[in-house]
């Protein structure tokens, strides 16, 4: 943090002392993170740990998190899995795109939409699957994603599923989440830092 300048630090006696550099770009996110509910935070279950490890072994890059191999027949049901974990964990959701990229070749959206039988949870994986699309520049995917979408939900809700749903959540600008109805405290520049960071185009 210190290297990015997001804090400053002075020697006061024999000690650094850091603290927050208010004049940062970044500042705000950083204050809201910091000022975040702890009470929000769901347990992790034992199986969530297992999914992200299969997670990994699709792609996802999630730090600390050693891959567990899986068949080609799980694929698929492991990400609609994969789904449910990202709307109660976002660090899951930003590395979802980077799975359904590496699996575009073989992605069979009648099979995802067999496995998930809520219209809701279908909706939220179209519109990651079209935000992978926009992310790679990939428009087949974008046009894939559409035969996800439940055109009965028209009213804006919350992507992530959090219980105690979080209080004055701060809503990112993000026309793609936008245009699939569902409201995030991430933007599109989060997820796109992920993806370039581990895709090359």
């Amino acid at each position: 943090m210190q290297r990015i300048q997001l804090v400053v630090s002075q020697r006061e006696g024999g000690r650094e002392v850091f603290s927050a550099n208010a004049n940062h770009p970044e500042a705000e996110p950083l204050r809201a993170l910091v000022a975040a509910d702890a009470r929000q935070v769901l347990p992790q279950a034992p199986e969530d740990q297992v999914l992200k490890r299969k997670l990994v072994a699709l792609g996802a890059p999630l730090r600390g998190v050693e891959p567990l191999a899986i068949e080609p027949t799980e694929q698929m049901p492991t990400l609609v899995r994969g789904l449910t974990l990202a709307r109660r964990d976002a660090v899951v959701a930003r590395s979802l795109p980077l799975c359904f990229w590496r699996l575009r070749e073989t992605l069979d959206v009648k099979v995802l939409a067999g496995l998930t039988p809520r219209a809701e949870d279908r909706h939220a994986l179209g519109f990651l699957l079209e935000l992978t699309g926009e992310l790679g520049g990939d428009r087949r995917l974008v046009g894939l994603a559409e035969s996800l979408r439940d055109r009965r939900m028209t009213s804006q809700r919350d992507f992530f599923q959090l219980s105690p749903p979080r209080r004055e959540a701060v809503v990112r600008d993000f026309p793609t989440a936008a245009k699939w109805g569902f409201r995030m405290n991430m933007d599109l520049d989060s997820f796109r830092a992920l993806f370039d960071k581990f895709v090359t185009k």
